[in-house]
């Protein structure tokens, strides 16, 4: 299934320009540099080629994970990190307790298994570690119209996308097993603040690892 995963993204990727670009990349670059800071074990799940790893790689120790190998290749070019094959639905080869954050940036709406991916980020997590991360609003304004027509979320957002998330079903998602969760609202609407919703074109969150629940 890894390698059947792996000839997926690899072909997607290409064929859509997707190496090398990540949507609002200077805005999540902000967002994960001030979070994460420096001195950290960071875990970097779904990294693709490491363009927006490469913000908080300084001053960190990084290990980049993703199932695309071309990705990975391109990312240890890029940044001269430990990288990681790996399908994201299975558990992850870490011990438990062993990283100081977990990014996982625009991936939850690409893994069928997405609750028990969240579970092994709290798992390999050191208390007090922070989960951090980004999705999507599948329920933007707009995506709303085209659905209330009939069109198919898959056809205009990304064929790869298994799972689309709201802000309330994101955040009752991390809520299961993370404590103090906080999503912040993003996009260029006038209203992305203040009915996020329905304005926010996407969703970043961070929340920190307490004791087991």
């Amino acid at each position: 299934m890894k390698e059947i995963l792996c000839n997926v993204y690899q072909d997607f990727h290409a064929r859509n320009g997707k190496y090398g670009f990540v949507h609002h990349l200077s805005t999540k670059r902000v967002f994960f540099e001030k979070l994460i800071g420096t001195g950290k074990k960071v875990l970097d799940l779904g990294c693709r080629d490491g363009c927006l790893t490469s913000g908080f790689a300084l001053g960190n120790d990084l290990t980049c994970v993703d199932v695309d190998r071309g990705a990975l290749s391109l990312c240890r070019e890029r940044l001269s990190s430990k990288t990681v094959w790996h399908d994201l639905n299975e558990s992850l080869p870490f011990e438990g307790n062993s990283f100081d954050v977990v990014v996982l940036s625009d991936v939850l709406e690409h893994v069928p298994l997405h609750e028990q991916l969240v579970k092994e980020c709290f798992r390999v997590l050191k208390v007090e570690g922070w989960f951090c991360g980004s999705t999507p609003n599948a329920f933007y304004w707009s995506n709303r119209i085209k659905m209330l027509f009939g069109v198919d979320l898959v056809e205009f957002i990304d064929p790869t996308h298994v799972r689309h998330f709201s802000l309330d079903s994101l955040a009752r998602l991390i809520a299961k097993t993370f404590r103090n969760v906080e999503i912040v609202p993003y996009g260029h609407h006038i209203f992305s603040r203040c009915c996020p919703r329905l304005f926010a074109s996407d969703f970043f969150w961070k929340s920190q690892k307490g004791k087991e629940i």
